[in-house]
């Protein structure tokens, strides 16, 4: 029987943990953050896919990727990888003539539009892709590497990856699913509630 003091004592728990769990992400601001319920602009995750925040971009990935220690780099088990960058830029239309020329040759120039580079460089089994999104005088720079022969549905995942790298929201949505213990707590709690 839950009785109004139980009741009162689950709010009080369930607001701690909210607390608690708002100070974590806080104080761990430069590492992604998992965002399943992706609620950022222009972003539509794949089933089994994360939604991530990093140095004021965002971008998704494969479920079983995995971040390193400050959020540089997300790896896959098979070795593919990503890391995403803000960078400054004074003129789109000039960064983007200056990439080109750093990068030289491409193998496939998947768009050069007035928001967006994405080209291929590199040979099989390792292939990079160079994604750039402009954001005013910002852009949002990926450089995604897929091992082609391990990476199921490569190019599918290449494109997914790069439809979601952009600028990250000013605030992102609070998530606590990735924080397991409090899942548990809340799920306890909202037990107790009805």
């Amino acid at each position: 029987m839950v009785t109004r003091t139980h009741s009162t004592v689950a709010r009080f728990l369930l607001a701690s943990l909210v607390a608690a769990a708002t100070t974590v992400g806080i104080v761990d601001a430069q590492r992604p953050e998992p965002r399943p319920d992706a609620r950022a602009p222009g972003v539509r995750l794949k089933t089994g896919w994360r939604l991530l925040f990093h140095d004021g971009c965002r971008f998704a990935v494969p479920g079983s990727w995995r971040s390193d220690a400050d959020g540089a780099l997300v790896s896959a088990p098979d070795g593919s990888n990503i890391s995403v960058r803000m960078i400054r830029i004074t003129s789109w239309s000039a960064h983007k003539a200056q990439i080109r020329a750093a990068f030289g040759r491409v193998n496939i120039l998947h768009d050069d539009s007035d928001h967006r580079l994405w080209f291929e460089i590199g040979d099989r089994p390792r292939i990079q892709h160079y994604i750039d999104v402009a954001d005013g005088l910002n852009a949002c720079a990926g450089l995604l590497e897929l091992h082609t022969s391990t990476t199921r549905d490569a190019e599918e995942t290449a494109t997914g990856i790069a439809d979601s790298i952009g600028p990250a929201p000013d605030k992102p949505p609070l998530d606590f699913s990735g924080i397991p213990a409090i899942e548990r707590y809340v799920e306890r709690i909202a037990a107790h509630l009805r």
